[in-house]
């Protein structure tokens, strides 16, 4: 057979683009599905209690050492890492706080993007005040009306730099637990 004898070759270009576009849409049709289906996994894969939808920190009630009260905006803009002390400060209360400044350290070259605040109805309180000459950078404040739930659990929570609670971890929960977490989030968040 020559070149002039052979029957033209079949172009389906179009059903080929179109068999293309499909497989490539196709994830986003099912994840659109899922979404709108509120579909959500059965499983999470956070360590503490996640707050669905994330409480706003109150916006006054923030008071310094010194009893002046504290600019919200001295705190928005980066993660915090907030232990909740009702009472005075013991052993334990101590051991957290210092956790605390272990896991921050371990982020590397995000530390910067946390801060560690102690809120705490007891203002005079000697064993905060040496944790907070020891460790200048952590931030010691009273808490506002509502926060501190009674017992001296120390609970953590993790604030986004909205000001919203996302996560709260119960006295129980590890520091490696907790800093698993803040890795992950401070990974794929775009904000603080």
């Amino acid at each position: 057979m020559t070149a002039a004898t052979l029957p033209p070759p079949r172009h389906n270009g179009r059903l080929m683009l179109a068999l293309v576009a499909s497989l490539l849409a196709l994830p986003f049709a099912i994840a659109a599905g899922l979404y709108f289906g509120g579909w959500k996994p059965a499983r999470t894969i956070q360590h503490g209690q996640l707050f669905e939808p994330p409480l706003a920190l109150p916006a006054s009630g923030l008071l310094t050492g010194d009893g002046h009260p504290l600019p919200t905006a001295d705190l928005h803009g980066k993660w915090l890492l907030i232990l909740a002390v009702d009472g005075p400060c013991d052993q334990k209360c101590s051991q957290r706080i210092d956790e605390m400044r272990r896991i921050q350290v371990s982020l590397n070259k995000e530390m910067g993007r946390l801060r560690r605040v102690v809120l705490s109805n007891s203002a005079g309180d000697p064993a905060l005040a040496a944790a907070g000459r020891q460790q200048p950078d952590l931030l010691i404040l009273g808490a506002p009306a509502g926060w501190l739930a009674g017992g001296n659990n120390e609970p953590l929570y993790i604030i986004d730099p909205l000001g919203r609670r996302v996560i709260a971890y119960p006295a129980e929960v590890s520091a490696r637990e907790v800093r698993t977490d803040l890795d992950r989030l401070l990974k794929f968040a775009w904000t603080g």
